[in-house]
C-alpha cells in the first residue's frame, strides 16, 4: 500500500494528493496520514481511509502556520517538541500499515519519519524554492522585502542574492535539527536539503519553467491541480452580461487584507465577478460590490474556462487551472513560492504579476485590459495546448507503479474501511 500524507489545512495540498490517489485507484491500496484542517472531509467524500494523528493542528495552529509561509508577522512553524511528537505519531502509523513508500507534498515531519523508519520518501510539489530551482538562478527577490532604500537596488542584484540565499539558508533548521539528533539522524546543512525526498516528482513541465534538465531522482510529471466534485450553480454561467467576466479567487490561506483591497478595486471596473471567496468573508463586515457574485467553494476547473481573466494568488494549483483552461491571469504571490509560479506565467506573456502595494482600481485595470488582447489569448491557448500533453496525475500513478509496485504487494496491511477518517475528533487550539 501507499500512504499519503498531505497538510489537509491546505486546499492546493489536500487534491493534489487527492489527484494522485485516483490515479493510482486499481494499482495500489491508497490511505492518508494527517493532522486535521478543514479540508479532511475531501478525503473522506473520495473514499479513501485517513488516519488524523496527534497533535491535531487548530485553527490558531494553522493561521501560525499560514503566517510563517507568508513570512508575516505572527507567524510560528514547529517547534521541536511538535516535530517530536508528530514524528512518534507517523513512525506507530509506518508499523502498522507498513507502507511500500509514503507520498507527500509539505507535511514537514514526514522528511524526518520516514528516515527514521527506513521508508522511502516521494514528494509531489512544484519547482519553486528546490534546489534545481536556486541553482539556475530561477529566484526572484521576495515582494514582502522589496521596500525602503532596498527599491533602489537592481532587481539583478538582489535576485542573484536571493538565489544565494536559498542555496545557502538554514532558516527553520533548528527545531528540525534538534529533532534529527534525538531521532539519531544527520542533521540537515540547509534549508534545501530539508525538503529533498528520495524521490522528487516535480508538478511542473520545462517548457513553461525554462529548466531542461533536473538532478537524478527528480523528474517533472507536468500539472496536478484539484478537479473538485460538484456542478457549477446555474447562475454562474449566466454571469456574463457583455462586460468582461472575472474569476477572483484567493486560495485557502490569503492575507485577507489583499482580499478587502481586492474587492474594492474590483467594485469600481465595469467587469462581472465570480468569487468564491464565501469561507474568507464569514464572521467579517467586508462590503461586497454589486458587480462581484460570491459563493463557497467552486469546481475552478470548471469556472475558469467560462471567464475572460482570472484574477488570482499565485498557488501553484491556481495558476495552473488557470493556464489548462486557457485563461490569463492577474497574480498576487503571498510566499516566494507563490510569486515564481506567477512569474513563470508572466515570462510566457500569459499573466500580469500586481505587488500588494499596486493593488488599486487603475493598475487593476489597465492589468485586465492588458490580458484581453487577443495576441495574450492566443498565447494562453499555445500554454493551453502544450499542458495537455501533461497528464500529470497519470505520470505520477506510473512512476509509483514500476517503482514501488512489488514492495506494495509485499508490504499490505490489514485494509481499512474505506472512506473512514480514522480518529478524527472535534480539536481546538493546538499546545
Amino acid at each position: 500500500m501507499l500512504l499519503l500524507a498531505p497538510e489537509t489545512f491546505d486546499l492546493a495540498e489536500t487534491s493534489r494528493m487527492l489527484e494522485v490517489a485516483r490515479a493510482c485507484r486499481g494499482r495500489f491500496r491508497i490511505e492518508f496520514m494527517c493532522y486535521g484542517g478543514q479540508f479532511v472531509h475531501l478525503i473522506d467524500d473520495a473514499g479513501f481511509a485517513c488516519h488524523c494523528l496527534e497533535p491535531r493542528l487548530g485553527p490558531d495552529r494553522i493561521d501560525q502556520l499560514a503566517r510563517a509561509l507568508r513570512m508575516e508577522r505572527g507567524g510560528r512553524m514547529f517547534t521541536t517538541v511538535e516535530l517530536l511528537v508528530r514524528v512518534q505519531s507517523e513512525i506507530d502509523l509506518y508499523r502498522r500499515l507498513r507502507p511500500a513508500a509514503i507520498v507527500t507534498g509539505f507535511i514537514l515531519s514526514a522528511y524526518l519519519s520516514a528516515r527514521a523508519a527506513g521508508i522511502p520518501l516521494v514528494t509531489v510539489a512544484p519547482l519553486a524554492v528546490t534546489r534545481p530551482f536556486f541553482e539556475a538562478g530561477l529566484a526572484t527577490f521576495p515582494e514582502r522585502y522589496d521596500v525602503g532604500p532596498l527599491r533602489l537596488v537592481p532587481g539583478s542584484w538582489k535576485d542573484r542574492a536571493t538565489n544565494w540565499w536559498g542555496l545557502h539558508t538554514r532558516q527553520w533548521l533548528g527545531p528540525f535539527n534538534r529533532a534529527a539528533r534525538e531521532l539519531g539522524l544527520a542533521p540537515f546543512a540547509r534549508l534545501v536539503d530539508l525538503v529533498e525526498a528520495d524521490e522528487m516528482l516535480i508538478t511542473n513541465i520545462p517548457e513553461i519553467v525554462g529548466l531542461s534538465e533536473l538532478p537524478p531522482h527528480w523528474r517533472y510529471v507536468g500539472p496536478i491541480f484539484a478537479h473538485l466534485d460538484g456542478e457549477l450553480p446555474p447562475e454562474v454561467e449566466s454571469l456574463g452580461d457583455g462586460r468582461p467576466l472575472v474569476y477572483f479567487a484567493m486560495g485557502s490561506l490569503p492575507n485577507l487584507q489583499v482580499v478587502d483591497r481586492f474587492l474594492e478595486s474590483l467594485g469600481q471596473l465595469p467587469v462581472r465577478v465570480v468569487a468564491p471567496i464565501g469561507e474568507h468573508l464569514r464572521g467579517r463586515r467586508t462590503p461586497v460590490p454589486d458587480n462581484v457574485a460570491v459563493y463557497d467553494w467552486l469546481p475552478a476547473h470548471r469556472v475558469c474556462p467560462l471567464v475572460d481573466v482570472a484574477v488570482v494568488h499565485g498557488g501553484e494549483g491556481t495558476v495552473q487551472t488557470a493556464c489548462a483552461s486557457g485563461t490569463p491571469f492577474v497574480g498576487v504571490g503571498f510566499t516566494p513560492e507563490q510569486e515564481t509560479n506567477i512569474a513563470f506565467a508572466v515570462r510566457q506573456g500569459i499573466a500580469v504579476r500586481l505587488r500588494r502595494r499596486d493593488i488599486a482600481p487603475r493598475a487593476l485595470g489597465e492589468a485586465i485590459d492588458r490580458l484581453l488582447q487577443p495576441e495574450v489569448r492566443e498565447r494562453a491557448a499555445a500554454i493551453q495546448a502544450e499542458l495537455a500533453r501533461w497528464d500529470g496525475p497519470a505520470i505520477v500513478a506510473d512512476f509509483l507503479e514500476e517503482r514501488y509496485g512489488r514492495a506494495a504487494g509485499v508490504m499490505a496491511s490489514e485494509p481499512v474501511e474505506p472512506g473512514r477518517v480514522v480518529g478524527l475528533a472535534p480539536v481546538g487550539a493546538a499546545p
